[in-house]
């Protein structure tokens, strides 16, 4: 009986130490590090500036693979995004994801917006520049009757004074 309390008491106190030296040596403890020290493309706020991030950059702000990859595909295409409601724009995020994206992301200066195709652009493309549905439709149908838009003249007709001129400066007709 002697040695079983022996035992007990000798197991106990290894237990104890063990323990003990996992909870107050220096390498166990986690060290919790700031957003803005983890990723280079952020403000002092700790938000990623959309417009600089590389994918990896919305990975590491808690944005998931699929929908860092969709961002990261339309900056590409557009060139660099004006505001973030324009992701909305992306298929698979409506305004609620890009509320919940403003928590990590923003949009400040960075990129160019890259000129337009108009005659190969597609309707994925067109979206992504911020046309609507009928003005989409109009496109594809004067292209399919017509070949080609050649001029200015011909997409102000297709879209109307108004929307075209938010579009004179980025349209390529090549």
């Amino acid at each position: 009986m002697n040695q079983n309390i022996k035992l007990i008491i000798i197991i106990t106190v290894i237990l104890m130490t063990s323990f003990i030296y996992n909870k107050t040596r220096p390498e166990k403890k986690s060290i919790k590090l700031k957003k803005e020290m983890i990723f280079s493309s952020s403000d002092e706020m700790g938000k990623l500036n959309i417009n600089h991030a590389e994918l990896e950059d919305y990975l590491k702000v808690g944005i998931s693979l699929s929908i860092a990859k969709k961002i990261f595909e339309y900056k590409e295409i557009i060139g660099r995004v004006d505001k973030l409601k324009d992701l909305s724009r992306i298929a698979g995020i409506g305004d609620k994801t890009v509320e919940k994206l403003s928590k990590n992301i923003e949009v400040r200066d960075g990129g160019t917006l890259n000129k337009l195709k108009i005659n190969s652009a597609s309707t994925k493309v067109l979206k992504y520049y911020g046309f609507t549905k009928k003005e989409i439709k109009k496109i594809e149908t004067y292209i399919e009757k017509n070949d080609v838009i050649y001029s200015n003249i011909e997409m102000m007709e297709i879209l109307g004074e108004e929307r075209y001129r938010v579009y004179e400066k980025i349209i390529e007709y090549n």
